[in-house]
């Protein structure tokens, strides 16, 4: 006899008879109560994980921040307008750092005998646009100043987007998430270019100095930043 002849007839034996019927149908309940609680209980862990990682908390984002420095000195003559250039490619960016933002110190020095006669020149200074990568339209950015007072002009360009140092608050579901507004790179790349500009004032009168010149210092300060977080 067939292998599937001995199969049909187990199941006729099974279905023939009283006790057949009840011992398969329990059977079938078994298993059905059995993979039902098994697919239950999967949905349940399933939806317990997913919740657990969708529920955002709390994190403080924190900065530790370091800074490199150039300088250059210039003098400019009289109604000369004069471009310098820092090359950004020169600093020493350390590994998990990247480039916040930049600050522009432009500081006048008054020849021998200006003082004297309370004359300062006028000196401006601007940051020229260009294609080093930063945030050119960030609201927050001093990119010219002037001044005839002997006093320092300050400026200032944001590079990495909504940096300012201080620590923030963000709602997230995990760490990752938090911080990947943070891990971005390609901002920082290019040349700083600046222009200075240079109007000597002279004194009215006889006997005052002359003055056609006049010596102009640069300090540039790129603000590197790191990042740390922690749950609030």
């Amino acid at each position: 006899m067939s292998s599937s002849g001995d199969f049909r007839d187990i199941l006729s034996n099974m279905t023939s008879n009283r006790e057949g019927n009840r011992f398969t149908m329990i059977s079938f309940i078994a298993v059905l109560i059995l993979l039902s609680y098994t697919g239950y209980d999967t949905v349940v862990y399933r939806a317990e994980v997913i919740s657990s990682f969708a529920e955002e908390n709390e994190y403080r984002i924190m900065f530790s921040k370091q800074n490199e420095t150039m300088q250059i000195v210039e003098t400019l003559q009289d109604d000369e307008t004069r471009n310098v250039v820092f090359k950004l490619s020169d600093i020493d960016v350390p590994e998990g750092y990247s480039i916040g933002q930049i600050d522009v110190k432009i500081t006048p020095e008054e020849q021998d005998g200006d003082d004297d006669w309370l004359q300062c020149d006028s000196i401006a200074g601007d940051i020229i646009e260009n294609d080093l990568t930063a945030q050119w339209d960030d609201p927050n950015n001093d990119l010219s100043g002037q001044d005839s007072s002997c006093l320092p002009i300050e400026l200032n360009l944001k590079v990495y987007p909504n940096f300012t140092g201080e620590p923030i608050t963000v709602s997230s579901i995990n760490e990752f998430q938090a911080v990947k507004n943070w891990t971005e790179t390609g901002w920082g790349y290019g040349d700083l270019s600046l222009d200075l500009d240079l109007d000597v004032n002279t004194p009215l009168g006889l006997n005052t100095p002359t003055d056609t010149d006049e010596e102009i210092t640069v300090d540039v300060t790129f603000v590197l930043f790191s990042v740390f977080i922690e749950e609030v």
